[in-house]
């Protein structure tokens, strides 16, 4: 694939909100994940951020694919662009990690803040309290992001020879 040639991580917000992808159906005809499909970018060298606006069969393909999305719930709500099926993304083993998406966005760049919104927010989504615990809270937080960018051999868990910043 392109995205195996390049052979670096690509970040690309996609599917951040329904009007984005109802755009570009009108204009190729395509979902946007189908076009970056075509163009051979569906891989795990993609890091797909947002992705609020999925169908099952997207996200099956994000899985097969080895694609990581990006969650930013706290940019989402603050913008109203949609909610992320992240229950539905972890259950069917697409990597999650997540993120702030910018200050722009975002009334702060806080991660601890962005841990639990994550967390409640997949849970009014999937109307289920037992989906996206603490514990897969921070692992998208850590080695979730650290996969994304192919780094998990070195960072994102505490393990002999990772390297590691510890806050206590």
């Amino acid at each position: 694939t392109l995205a195996e040639e390049l052979d670096v991580p690509i970040q690309m917000h996609v599917h951040e909100t329904a009007n984005e992808v109802d755009d570009a159906i009108a204009d190729d005809g395509r979902r946007p994940l189908s076009r970056l499909a075509d163009l051979g970018l569906m891989s795990h060298r993609l890091m797909a951020v947002h992705m609020t606006c999925l169908s099952q069969d997207e996200i099956v393909e994000l899985a097969r694919s080895g694609v990581s999305v990006v969650h930013c719930p706290e940019s989402n709500l603050k913008l109203a662009s949609g909610f992320c099926p992240l229950a539905k993304l972890l259950a069917c083993g697409v990597n999650v990690a997540l993120g702030t998406d910018g200050a722009a966005s975002n009334n702060d760049l806080d991660m601890l803040s962005e841990m639990r919104t994550a967390a409640l927010l997949a849970k009014g989504v999937a109307a289920d309290a037992s989906v996206v615990s603490a514990a897969e809270a921070l692992r998208m937080a850590t080695y979730g992001g650290a996969k994304a960018l192919g780094l998990e051999a070195e960072i994102g868990s505490l393990a002999s020879a990772k390297l590691a910043d510890i806050v206590a």
